[in-house]
């Protein structure tokens, strides 16, 4: 497939399926390879229930009526408007932005859209953390999140400064217990 998604940065439960097998790997120098790519702004996180294939496959069925099969198909029609990007609407109602993929074989680039339906925005350095805590949590070394754990595994792994508190109104708190609950 031609497509170029993310699903680090952009799939809840991608992420969940990795957070479940990391007992399995149990490498999380590795893990931070991973996470590395996950950037440093905000972004749209897909809560929804399509696999990044069926997500993959149901953007190709929108481009293969338009008669987009190449490169420069696909890049004369996302400035057919003006704009560098178009909006794509799956069938669960969430919106997808496609923009032009760095990569000659991965040309369509795809992340969910701007406060698009079963999404949830999260600033890069919450869903890092989230991860790693979880991770943590699977490997049974750690019990319960307290603002001092939370504040070595930022400083170890993710060389970010400190939390003042991790209550459990923050941004992060609310994103784990997502993930608890299965996305």
């Amino acid at each position: 497939m031609p497509i170029n998604f993310n699903c680090w940065k952009h799939h809840a439960g991608f992420i969940k399926q990795q957070i479940d097998s990391v007992k399995e790997i149990k490498d999380l120098d590795q893990l931070k390879v991973y996470l590395l790519k996950i950037g440093e702004s905000q972004m749209d996180l897909y809560l929804g229930m399509y696999s990044p294939i069926n997500i993959s496959e149901q953007i190709l069925d929108c481009l293969h009526p338009k008669k987009i099969f190449s490169a420069l198909l696909y890049k004369d029609w996302l400035s057919k408007d003006g704009k560098d990007y178009q909006l794509v609407e799956l069938k669960d109602k969430s919106v997808w932005t496609l923009r032009l993929g760095d990569d000659a074989e991965r040309y369509v680039h795809i992340h969910p859209g701007r406060y698009s339906p079963n999404t949830v925005r999260v600033k890069a350095t919450t869903l890092k953390t989230a991860i790693f805590l979880l991770c943590f949590e699977q490997l049974g070394e750690v019990k319960s999140f307290e603002t001092e754990t939370v504040n070595k595994i930022r400083k170890k792994y993710l060389d970010e400064p400190p939390l003042k508190s991790f209550s459990m109104a923050s941004g992060l708190r609310r994103l784990i217990d997502r993930f608890n609950k299965n996305v």
